[in-house]
């Protein structure tokens, strides 16, 4: 059969699914399509999803709902009567339930596009985008607005302790949403935050990234710079000036954009500017001057100068959509860290235990001096496993190396055995700080070494 059944304009919308319908998820243990099949459950739909495996934290959260799962993908997996599959972006053609999908003429959608339809709707969309930042950032967001009593909807890529989920529907106007720029589908290779439909769009950063679906860096400035002119007269673009190529983009169509554009960055004519950064054990104090707001101190419970330029822009796509600095001020000092952002697993007497998910060599470089910030005197190992498209070319080779300057041990996960890992946990100090850096679930390593290192506190 053709693959041209599926398309953009074919996908089937949730409105049309009645209430109590049927939804079949293909492809639902990850963090995105976990969160949602568990929201459309909670709100009354019969939902059943199929995976290869179901690994932690999605796993337990699945197994504790009503949703029906299937290990193993196949076509007796969708029910009868399905009202709408939605098919997750990592799954292609040759899937046996996505091509159930075509004999049977069923109706389908993408995550991205149900986002778009139901948690945005009409609501103000407040979009992060850019290679970096986009979950902590979309995260602080949606924890004030919810501090705030402001019932947001959300989506974050992570796990937040701030909020009782990842996705929400909720009453408010708000909607906070952490704009992909991967595809959105094997049938719709543009990025997720096509459908989001931005009215404030924070735009963090612009690096090279995801090598498999844009092979140059000027793929991926067209990736942005189609985002940034879709912004309508009513809309606010507020773009961190610290990167290069965000600079660049904005010389170049800023002066034909519609809508308005707010600077934040460490530049004299920034809209929002960093002045000044104090780390005081694992709390930083960051203090921003704005033609706003005037000035204003940030107690931000989070390490290193990149968390503090995600803080930067949840003040200005705050404070540029109404909301007083004093609020915002007050509930970014109660933030807390998405989990596998620099999340400290095992903490007090004894090995420090931290997990990231830094992956890019900024982020592994940023992530990496961030920590030594807050422990400049004990021994840093660095554990990275190098998972993603990008890492595992060469295009990054010297930015690699130069990454882990600040570490004083250095482990390449996929390059070290089993066996030599046992040896350096022996060898780690009672003093010493690992940080595991890795996109994936690494093997289980986190949690094996935190037990590891635990048992070995107790002996």
């Amino acid at each position: 059969m053709p693959r041209s059944h599926f398309t953009i304009e074919g996908s089937a919308a949730l409105a049309r699914v009645p209430a109590g319908g049927r939804i079949h998820v293909v492809g639902v243990s990850g963090v995105a399509m976990a969160q949602l099949a568990v929201e459309l459950s909670r709100r009354g739909y019969v939902v059943s999803g199929s995976d290869k495996e179901f690994y932690d934290p999605m796993g337990s959260l699945l197994r504790a709902t009503r949703v029906q799962l299937f290990t193993g993908y196949a076509a007796t997996n969708a029910p009868a009567e399905v009202d709408l599959v939605v098919i997750a972006n990592a799954m292609f053609y040759d899937n046996p339930e996505v091509q159930v999908v075509e004999q049977r003429d069923l109706p389908y959608t993408s995550f991205p596009q149900i986002v778009g339809e139901w948690l945005i709707g009409d609501r103000h969309s407040i979009v992060v985008a850019g290679t970096h930042g986009k979950t902590t950032t979309t995260g602080l967001i949606a924890s004030v607005l919810h501090k705030a009593g402001t019932d947001p909807s959300y989506f974050i890529g992570g796990i937040l302790d701030d909020l009782p989920d990842s996705l929400h529907v909720g009453q408010g106007r708000f909607a906070a949403v952490e704009g992909d720029e991967y595809h959105s589908a094997f049938w719709a290779r543009v990025p997720k935050f096509v459908f989001y439909r931005s009215r404030t769009l924070v735009l963090n950063a612009i690096e090279f990234d995801h090598a498999d679906i844009y092979p140059t860096l000027g793929d991926v400035v067209t990736a942005f710079c189609s985002l940034l002119t879709s912004l309508a007269s009513d809309g606010v673009a507020i773009c961190c000036t610290v990167f290069p190529q965000v600079r660049a983009l904005l010389q170049e169509v800023g002066p034909g954009l519609s809508c308005r554009v707010v600077t934040f960055g460490t530049g004299e004519r920034d809209d929002y500017r960093l002045v000044e950064r104090v780390q005081r054990g694992a709390t930083q104090i960051v203090r921003i001057e704005s033609r706003r707001l005037g000035g204003l101190d940030v107690a931000l419970p989070l390490m290193g100068e990149h968390n503090a330029l995600n803080a930067m822009a949840t003040v200005a796509a705050l404070a540029e959509n109404g909301f007083s600095p004093q609020l915002i001020r007050e509930h970014l000092a109660t933030a807390r860290t998405v989990k596998r952002r620099q999340q400290v697993r095992l903490n007090g007497t004894g090995v420090v235990l931290i997990e990231d998910f830094a992956h890019h060599p900024t982020a592994v470089s940023v992530t990496v001096r961030a920590v030594r910030e807050v422990y400049p005197d004990r021994k840093l190992w660095a554990v990275f496993e190098p998972r993603s498209n990008t890492s595992r070319r060469k295009v990054f080779q010297e930015e690699y190396e130069r990454a882990f300057d600040c570490a004083d041990q250095v482990i390449l996960a996929n390059v070290a055995s089993k066996s030599r890992m046992n040896q350096d946990v022996e060898l780690m100090g009672d003093t010493d700080v690992v940080l595991l850096m890795s996109n994936g679930s690494f093997g289980g390593l986190p949690s094996k070494l935190e037990q590891a290192l635990r048992s070995r506190r107790s002996s």
